[in-house]
């Protein structure tokens, strides 16, 4: 098999259409049976392309795309809450999603790792992260990257109570060698 070359990059406005794609591809796939079907399927692109111009144009948030052969895969988007989930973080993992297809080339923990160390630089000590708790798949994922159980959480998405499962990353330093 040949291995496709992965580039990753800090994206402007420019790309908010890149990143919306994947967002709402990624929702569909990764919540399919866990968020009821018809928000997922009325998931308006467009609007999520709008609010990706405006996430993009603010300062602070660390965001990174991954590309895969110049094909957008996957992205993080990080920064600091307003009111912290757990105590002892001050920062947050608000998005990271890989396309289904891209998954286990470790295009994740690339995109951890490089907002990590971002977030280090940035004089960070710490992530959040909230996690479906039916999501399965995606809470492995934080847990092996070495995120901390805190507590049971509800998030509310359109309405609907969904219950989910708040992580902390006490160690950035663990996660930035992965940028």
């Amino acid at each position: 098999m040949v291995s496709e070359t992965v580039t990753y990059l800090s994206p402007g406005p420019e790309r908010a259409e890149d990143i919306a794609r994947v967002h709402v591809a990624s929702w569909r796939e990764a919540y399919a049976g866990i968020v009821p079907a018809d928000i997922l399927a009325n998931v308006d692109l467009a609007d999520r392309a709008a609010r990706w111009r405006g996430y993009l144009g603010a300062g602070g948030y660390p965001t990174f795309l991954a590309l895969v052969a110049g094909e957008p895969a996957g992205f993080i988007r990080t920064g600091q809450l307003g009111e912290p989930l757990c105590e002892g973080a001050d920062g947050h993992v608000y998005a990271l999603y890989i396309l289904q297809r891209f998954h286990r080339r470790g295009i994740g923990r690339r995109l951890m790792g490089l907002a990590a160390a971002e977030w280090l630089q940035q004089e960070g000590k710490s992530f959040s992260v909230g996690v479906l708790t039916a999501n399965q798949p995606a809470r492995a994922f934080y847990e092996a990257l070495g995120a901390t159980f805190v507590r049971p959480d509800i998030y509310q998405w359109h309405g609907h109570a969904l219950d989910e499962s708040i992580y902390i990353f006490e160690n950035l330093d663990q996660l930035a060698r992965f940028a």
